[in-house]
Parts: structure tokens; sequence; C-alpha cells
């Protein structure tokens, strides 16, 4: 990225969390159940003050989760690349531009967190080469609080705070953390996992079971930001899902509204592709509700939010966004509403096709990769 001409006034810090199989099942259809799964959330999605929100368009759904952070990070697309591929295993071999390495070239200390292991998706060899100067993995989190067989979000956050509170005042942070508390699979027991959501009409342990995780990492969020309100240096959150649960979880919802899996229309498993995001601050910034993106353009309306400068890349996709305000590997949204995809629009994407080529493979050349 071609670095900005001079220093940023204000560096709020940013901490992202990048939470496992988050997501609202009510954007699939509706159903009732006994209390709200995500009260929190909602008010947030509703317009809360300081807070952009709106449906993040993924290119995953039930695992993949590494495409999802790669999407955000580079501001590439899943779009452009093989069914099938993982680039933090095929092509980030070298230094490769990132929102990480941009923000440490800003001041920024930047430190990549996740409470599961480190050679998961080859993160402890693709972070450093996209910018992170600093990572935790499981061993770093002591005596955490399990939920099921897994790190829950109340600890995994109370690690971000702790990053935080370590770090010299007036540095600015950025944080990227990748949950694991709510990873599949939905439907066996514990002794340490009560679920407390049902839903009207559906028997189904693995739905249940899903939305009572949804509940915890909502508590756990709520506490973490009401944390940050009363932190002297602004500081930026972002909070979404990487994909949507297994079918197992979805498929007793779509039944209760007289549709199953193999016959919904294109559009309609389109939405099994979004997850819900909130960009909050503890200071002012414009609220605006029920922005429809993808996960590539999350990174520069991160940056917009916090009011720093965009690498030469996110520019060109700040301006693209325009024309096609959702790219993703499943579909393709033109600002006129269109459902499309990527293979059908390839003269309109042709330029961001070329642009995002170099940033991977030309990148890695530079680097000697």
């Amino acid at each position: 990225y071609a670095q900005p001409s001079e220093a940023p006034e204000r560096k709020p810090n940013i901490i992202v969390i990048m939470d496992e199989a988050f997501s609202d099942p009510a954007v699939l259809a509706d159903f009732q159940t006994n209390e709200d799964y995500m009260p929190f959330m909602h008010s947030m999605m509703a317009g809360a003050d300081n807070t952009v929100s709106g449906w993040l368009n993924v290119s995953v759904l039930g695992g993949n989760t590494a495409n999802t952070e790669f999407e955000y990070l580079t501001g590439n697309t899943m779009a452009f690349l093989p069914t099938g591929s993982i680039p933090y295993q095929q092509y980030i071999k070298a230094e490769t531009p990132s929102m990480a390495s941009h923000l440490a070239s800003l001041g920024y200390k930047t430190v990549a967190m996740h409470p599961y292991k480190a050679t998961g998706w080859d993160r402890d060899k693709v972070y450093p080469d996209l910018g992170f100067q600093e990572m935790h993995f499981l061993p770093d989190y002591k005596n955490p609080l399990l939920v099921r067989e897994y790190v829950s979000d109340k600890s995994d956050f109370e690690k971000i705070i702790e990053t935080y509170e370590k770090k010299e005042p007036g540095e600015p942070l950025f944080v990227f953390n990748v949950t694991m508390q709510n990873h599949s699979s939905y439907t066996e027991s514990f002794d340490n996992f009560q679920p407390d959501i049902t839903v009207e009409g559906a028997n189904s342990t693995a739905l249940n079971n899903y939305l009572s995780l949804m509940k915890l990492s909502d508590e756990a969020l709520q506490e973490l930001i009401a944390y940050f309100e009363g932190q002297e240096e602004e500081t930026i959150i972002v909070f979404f899902g990487d994909h949507q649960p297994t079918n197992s979880v979805v498929e007793p919802v779509w039944k209760l509204n007289g549709k199953r899996n193999a016959t919904l229309t294109e559009e309609e498993l389109s939405r099994r592709y979004k997850v819900p995001f909130i960009i909050w601050a503890n200071y002012d910034i414009e609220e605006t509700t029920g922005v429809e993106t993808s996960a590539n353009y999350l990174g520069f309306q991160t940056l917009q939010a916090a009011g720093l400068p965009l690498p030469d890349y996110f520019s060109y996709l700040a301006a693209f966004s325009g024309e096609a305000p959702v790219i993703s590997a499943n579909h393709v949204e033109l600002k006129d509403g269109t459902f499309t995809n990527a293979d059908d629009q390839k003269d309109l994407l042709s330029g961001y096709r070329g642009y995002q080529y170099y940033q991977i493979f030309d990148a890695s050349k530079r680097n000697g990769g």
C-alpha cells in the first residue's frame, strides 16, 4: 500500500472481533423464541448511538473461517479465487499488504488473538506476513472459563481488555480477534453449558444450543462495550460473524416456514451468507443502520469510521463499492439492487480482479515469495 502523506491527527484504538459462527437466523425466516437470544445486538442493530450496523455478506458457510478473515483484512474477495481455495494456506507465502501492515505503518501496535491452536489455517505463519507484530493463541489464555470445550467469549474478551491495559498509554492499538466459543457441533451436551433458549414448534437440540450460545456471546459483547464506554482513550469496536452455522441448525427454521434447503431460490440461499455486523465507537461517529455490505469492504469501512487515511487499494474499493455494494463468492449486488454473480459481471469486475491479482501474487514476488 502507498503510505499516506501525513500522519492522522487522531488514532483511535481499533478492536475487531470476528466471532465464530455468530449469526442471526432471523435473517432467513420467522420463528419465535422464549426470549430474545441477542437483545444487545438487536438494540445495536436498531440504531444505537455512535454505531454503524447492518448485514455482512460473506463467502463461506459453516466453516472455512480463514476466508472471511482474509477478505476483511486484505480487501480481497474470494469471488475471484478458485472454489475451495484457502488463501492462508495457498497464496500468502510472503509479506502481503493488509489492514494490519497499514495500521502498523501509522504507528499502531498490531495484535492478532485466537484462543485455539496457533497452527489452525497456518495463522502463526500468515499473521506476521500480514503485518501483525504480536500473536496470542490458546496457551496464552490462563485458566479461561470454558463453554463446552472451547474458551468462552467472556474470557476471550477479558484477554482483549488485558492486552489494552498492558499497552503504553496513548499508543494506538489494533486487535484482530477470532473467537472459538461457538464452533460446531451443536448437538452434544456438556456439564458447563445449559441451553436456555427454545424455539416454538421446533424440537431441535442443535437450534436451541446454537441460539443459547449466541446469547452468551451477546452478553459478553455488552460487557466489553460497557468497559470501553468507561475508557478515556478513543476506541472503536468492530464485531461480526465469520459465517452462519451448519445446515443442522437452520433446517428447522426453514421447515417452520414451509421451506427446505433443497428447494430454496438463489436469493433465499444467499441469506445463508449474511451475518450481522456493528462498528461502534466510544466517541461521536455518524450512526447508520441497515448497511448491506460484504467482508472485502468492511476493512475500508472500519478505517473510514476511525477517520484514518486509506491505503490506495482501500481507496479504490471505497469508490468501487458504489458500483457493486456487495461482492462475495456467493453473489454480487449492483448499485441498482440487481442480484447477480461475479462470473456474470466479468467486465464490471475486471479492474478489481486485476488489482487483487497484483495485491496477492505480485506482492509475493516482490517479497521473494
